[in-house]
C-alpha cells in the first residue's frame, strides 16, 4: 500500500475550497491535512508541516498565489487552480504545469491527481520564511 499524499488546499473562494476539500476527502490516495483561505496562515502552517501536494489558487486575498512558492519545498507538488487561461499561462511561467481551470470538475481533478507525481515542475521553492513578511 503506497502512502497517501499529505495535501493542503489554498483557495479563498468558499465554494471552490469546499469542492476541492470534498474531492480530497473522498480520494483514496490523499490525506487532506488542512485548507486555507489566505497566504499568511498557509505560510505559518508550512513552516512546521511538510506536505506532498498543494492545490493552489492563483489569486488570494489581494495577492498572487505564486508568492507562496518562496515558502514551499521543491519536492512538494503543486496543482494550480485558475480562473482563466492567462492564469494557467502564468503558472507555466512559474514552472508549474499541472493546472485546473475553475470550476474544477471531478474528472479533471482525478486526472490531475493521477498525473501529479510525474508532471514536471521547476519552481525554485526554498522555504525561506521571513517572519517579518506580511501578506
Amino acid at each position: 500500500m503506497k502512502p497517501k499524499m499529505k495535501t493542503i488546499v489554498v483557495e479563498d473562494d468558499m465554494v471552490a475550497r469546499m469542492t476541492l476539500t470534498n474531492y480530497c476527502d473522498n480520494h483514496p490516495d490523499i490525506e487532506l491535512e488542512k485548507d486555507f483561505d489566505n497566504l499568511s496562515d498557509t505560510v505559518q502552517y508550512l513552516v512546521d508541516h511538510k506536505v506532498n501536494l498543494i492545490l493552489l489558487d492563483t489569486r488570494l486575498d489581494g495577492h498572487s498565489g505564486f508568492e507562496l512558492l518562496d515558502y514551499v519545498s521543491p519536492e512538494t507538488k503543486i496543482i494550480v487552480t485558475a480562473a482563466n487561461e492567462a492564469e494557467i499561462s502564468e503558472a507555466n511561467h512559474h514552472g508549474i504545469y499541472n493546472c485546473l481551470l475553475k470550476p474544477v470538475s471531478l474528472e479533471d481533478f482525478l486526472w490531475s491527481i493521477k498525473k501529479a507525481p510525474s508532471l514536471p515542475q521547476d519552481f525554485a521553492g526554498a522555504l525561506t520564511y521571513n517572519r517579518n513578511h506580511s501578506f
